[in-house]
């Protein structure tokens, strides 16, 4: 980037003169403006150069000062301004308010054109961008060849580092800091100690969403100064950031497009990274499919290819499993199996943000439409599993604001590395008895199946058979009767079919009983002493709530 003080490289400039604001000779130059106008204020841009005859502030220094202080707020280049002509001396009071700004305001001898100088300043400015085109493309072709040689991305890192001559630090996508490289800092007030480091990744945590687009940010704890944040596109949903320290003050040629073409070659590293990372996973998926589907020959292995991935011994163990939008792979088309893909990797970041911040212990794997997490712990009671529901409720909760519902099963706790494919299959049994009895997104632990629940997966149909055939004119009439012969039944085997315990409960006598359960039985075809008879009749009278139930959802 160009100051003023280059300017004089310009021939027409070469036999000028600065009368005010000397120590502004640094300010930076980007264009430039010329105007005789009053409001010449309006028309200025930051880092804009103004070229002037002084016609507007002929007589009137008070003017000339007001345009000096504005020009200043709005943090403008300088003044070029040709005497001589309608200005013939720079008033005093300029010139002091021109010092203690700090604001360039040189003289143009009469000789030369303020149209052909501004043509000059242009070109000048033009050839010192297409400097740093060329010289961000000169380092995005070495960087390129580094990458393509296999260069780690520390190394990368480095020679970034190295180029710009400042500290670099590379965050991942939560701020945490993954590469971090300072090779020419020498001093301890440019060097990132562990206090800055953690000060820095504070400041970025506090407002992530800004930083994953690129921002500068002003730190004046620990007299860190600015820092400025580039987006490094991975696979992940949101980048990851490299961060570079006092950024805003890069000597020329560097530029942002250079720090950006820096930034896009670190990016295909990564990639790289991640699509053997993939290729990892892959092998993992693969291995928690033989595991649950039981395809180890010995113990041995399992506990050798498990503590591979991280899952030792002797620990309490519990699966889960969750899905999205109770997806079946079933149904998926080719478009919508790559937008699961996706949403499998945002739930598998939710997962590991979480186990972080919870200091769980556990393991990622993908099982067809499911993502599978093992946790393991030293111990385990009703509190571990409230801070486990709580850890799946807080991932609930952030997926849902984009739109994702999340719904998990979760297994008891098994105490063997051998029982793991056990505890799968209850995870997946209390996930898909959650979509039958919950709404979603929910959390369901497993648990024994109830005889209703097991009636749930009977066909509606073939229940409505079962109970006709057995109830007989029971399930089809309805009248006070048959409302009283039903109750008495429901009574009588729930007393162990004691005639005394069941009129007492139904407020009858012990002979009304008898005459009931006579009539009951020649209706029923049945006794209901019969082991076999009174199973069939309590069986069916659970179907009937069963009925009930499916009945009344429907009707709503």
């Amino acid at each position: 980037m160009k100051s003023v003080n280059d300017l004089f490289l310009i021939e027409s400039l070469k036999n000028s003169t600065v009368m005010a604001g000397h120590r502004g000779l640094t300010r930076s130059v980007q264009s430039v403006n010329i105007s005789d106008t009053p409001d010449a204020i309006d028309h200025l841009n930051e880092h804009e150069l103004l070229l002037t005859t002084g016609y507007a502030f002929k007589g009137e220094p008070e003017a000339l000062c007001r345009l000096i202080e504005q020009m200043n707020d709005r943090n403008c280049s300088g003044i070029i301004v040709k005497l001589d002509r309608y200005l013939y001396t720079l008033p005093e009071e300029a010139k002091i308010v021109a010092d203690s700004l700090s604001l360039p305001v040189i003289h143009l001898p009469l000789d030369y054109k303020l149209g052909e100088l501004s043509q000059n300043v242009l070109n000048l400015l033009n050839d010192a961008r297409a400097e740093q085109l060329y010289y961000a493309m000169d380092l995005h072709q070495k960087f390129s060849d580094m990458m393509i040689k296999g260069y780690t991305l520390q190394s990368l890192i480095k020679q970034v580092s190295y180029y710009i001559k400042r500290p670099l630090l590379l965050a991942d996508h939560r701020g945490e800091i993954k590469c971090l490289s300072q090779p020419y800092a020498s001093s301890e007030e440019v060097r990132l100690d562990k206090p800055k480091q953690t000060t820095i990744t504070n400041t970025i945590k506090q407002d992530l969403a800004l930083a994953r687009k690129g921002a500068t940010f002003f730190i004046e704890e620990n007299n860190i100064g600015s820092i400025t944040t580039f987006p490094i596109q991975t696979k992940r949903l949101q980048p990851n950031m490299l961060i570079i320290s006092d950024a805003v003050t890069l000597a020329y040629p560097l530029s942002e497009t250079a720090i950006e073409q820096a930034a896009n070659v670190i990016s295909f590293t990564i990639l790289k990274d991640h699509a053997i990372e993939e290729n990892l996973q892959i092998i993992k998926n693969n291995f928690f499919t033989d595991l649950i589907e039981k395809r180890f020959d010995t113990d041995s292995e399992i506990e050798s290819r498990c503590a591979y991935y991280g899952l030792r011994q002797d620990a309490f163990y519990l699966m889960i499993l969750c899905q999205a939008n109770g997806e079946k792979k079933a149904h998926w088309s080719l478009q919508r199996e790559k937008e699961i893909a996706e949403i499998q990797q945002l739930i598998f970041e939710n997962m590991e943000d979480a186990m972080l911040s919870y200091a769980f212990d556990g393991v990622l794997f993908s099982q067809e439409s499911y993502v599978a997490t093992v946790l393991q712990f030293d111990t385990y009671n009703d509190d571990v599993l409230g801070n486990v529901k709580g850890f799946l409720r807080n991932i609930q909760n952030h997926v849902l604001q984009q739109g994702i519902n999340l719904s998990f099963g979760v297994s008891n706790y098994v105490q063997k590395l051998q029982a793991l494919p056990n505890a799968y299959h209850e995870a997946s049994d209390a996930l898909q008895s959650g979509y039958m009895n919950e709404n979603e997104p929910f959390i369901h632990v497993y648990k024994v199946r109830e005889l209703l629940e097991l009636f749930q997966m009977v066909p509606l149909k073939n229940l409505h058979e079962f109970y006709r055939h057995t109830l007989k004119a029971f399930a089809t009439e309805d009248t006070k009767e048959v409302n009283e012969l039903m109750k008495t039944t429901k009574v009588y085997l729930d007393t162990q079919c004691e005639i005394s315990e069941t009129s007492r409960k139904l407020f009858v006598h012990r002979n009304t009983v008898k005459y009931r359960i006579e009539k009951i039985e020649s209706i029923l075809d049945c006794s209901l002493r019969d082991p076999s008879d009174s199973l069939r009749i309590r069986t069916a009278l659970l179907v009937e709530k069963l009925l009930k139930n499916a009945s009344i959802h429907e009707e709503l």
